[in-house]
């Protein structure tokens, strides 16, 4: 897990990010460390940093490779809008030559578990209200039920409203049909899937990248900083997935662009902390205290007509509305506004108070510490390009002075 932030107003970013990733080793048992690199500059010459949180690699290739890969192959070419950054690396993503067949197979086998997970949870619900835990149900009745349960998530999927449909190329899974009906089959033990219901579940597997359906094992991506002909900075992001065929499975892009008179604080995987110092107040206990609100209304409903009802519901309404109108001029509109005059210094301090606070409320939790090491710091400006504050090393840097001159030295290996 991650905790990382930008703060951002007219003049500039300060980016911060934590050094905790955690994985499950054999037998489930959770492993933390704090040496993880989050936080990087996209280009050695021009205003651009870039941060990733999620997943640690992408393809089963670390980020790290994947972004110092892109850096060199981008070298001193620059664009004009920060939005161009990012569409050039995502081209550079789609078309990077070791994300190998087997990678996608996997990749692909990984969702098709998630989706049959849902469709099997579903299915069995179904199957609970369609027979009511009756005994000696016939065999061809049960394979009607699912059969109806099948196309019935697959309509929901369908009729699913979205602007942010995944461009997929099918004909990759249809090319592998016969790895993906292998894993339906494993994933349904204890029935024999037809023909019909694995299509129906293709159709479904589909439908699920298509529109975003059941796809929760991602890495977020965060590009900061300043195109050519841009004077004020901008937040590019992402949540990137996969890569199937020809295409790149990645959604949610999401551009938050700073004005004359605007700041932003912009919390990034674990948010809480952050979340709860801007407005003040936890918000999920302001939703527990209004959900406690409506359910001793509730208590009285009985004895309420349709009216009656109707104004209980407006009151609830009416005090969630006022309720957070209040924490934002009390508490949020202000630290924005001081964000706004804020020096790049300044913000800098404040980004990593705010990790080092979401690493402070992990420790002190029962909460496993999921946050936490050296918080890798830094700063953005048009004048000064990406400056480095604070930064791990894995090394002396006294010990190893040609670094820095191999830093700007174009790769010898040109483009990966």
């Amino acid at each position: 897990m991650s905790a990382e932030i930008i703060i951002m107003n007219k003049d500039g970013l300060a980016l911060a990010a934590d050094s905790a990733v955690t994985f499950s080793a054999s037998g489930a048992v959770r492993k933390i460390f704090n040496t993880s690199e989050k936080l990087f500059a996209l280009s050695k010459y021009h205003p651009v940093g870039i941060l990733h949180y999620g997943r640690t690699d992408f393809m089963g290739i670390k980020w790290n490779t994947i972004i110092q890969s892109y850096r060199d192959a981008l070298g001193e070419k620059a664009f004009d809008k920060l939005s161009d950054y990012e569409n050039d690396f995502l081209h550079y993503l789609a078309a990077f030559p070791y994300f190998s067949e087997s990678q996608m197979l996997e990749y692909l086998d990984t969702v098709c578990h998630a989706v049959c997970s849902r469709a099997l949870s579903r299915i069995m619900d179904d199957l609970c209200s369609e027979f009511n835990n009756a005994e000696d149900i016939p065999a061809e009745k049960i394979e009607n039920a699912i059969t109806v349960s099948l196309r019935g998530i697959k309509e929901r999927l369908s009729e699913k409203e979205t602007d942010k449909h995944i461009k997929l190329d099918a004909d990759f899974i249809d090319s592998h049909a016969e790895a993906v009906h292998k894993t339906f089959k494993m994933m349904f033990e204890a029935h024999s899937l037809s023909d019909e219901q694995c299509n129906e579940l293709t159709a479904i597997l589909k439908l699920n990248f298509q529109k975003k359906g059941y796809i929760d094992n991602y890495a977020g991506i965060v590009i900061a900083g300043f195109g050519e002909r841009e004077i004020f900075p901008s937040v590019c992001e992402f949540k990137a997935s996969g890569k199937l065929g020809n295409n790149l499975i990645y959604f949610d892009r999401k551009t938050t662009q700073a004005e004359a008179y605007s700041s932003f604080i912009l919390p990034f995987a674990q948010e809480d902390v952050v979340t709860q110092f801007v407005y003040g107040v936890d918000l999920g206990l302001v939703d527990h205290i209004i959900e406690r609100v409506s359910t001793l209304l509730s208590s009285v409903a009985p004895s309420l007509d349709k009216a009656d009802s109707e104004k209980k519901q407006a009151l609830l309404d009416l005090l969630t509305e006022h309720t957070y109108e209040i924490i934002h001029s009390v508490n949020k509109s202000p630290i924005l506004d001081i964000v706004r005059h804020m020096d790049i210094q300044e913000m800098v301090l404040m980004a990593e108070a705010l990790i080092n606070l979401t690493s402070l409320k992990r420790r002190v939790s029962d909460e496993a510490e999921t946050v936490g090491g050296p918080v890798d710091v830094a700063q953005i400006t048009k004048s000064e390009g990406f400056i480095w504050v604070k930064r791990k090393t894995r090394y002396d840097p006294h010990l190893n002075a040609e670094l820095n001159q191999n830093y700007f030295r174009r790769s010898k290996y040109g483009n990966l």
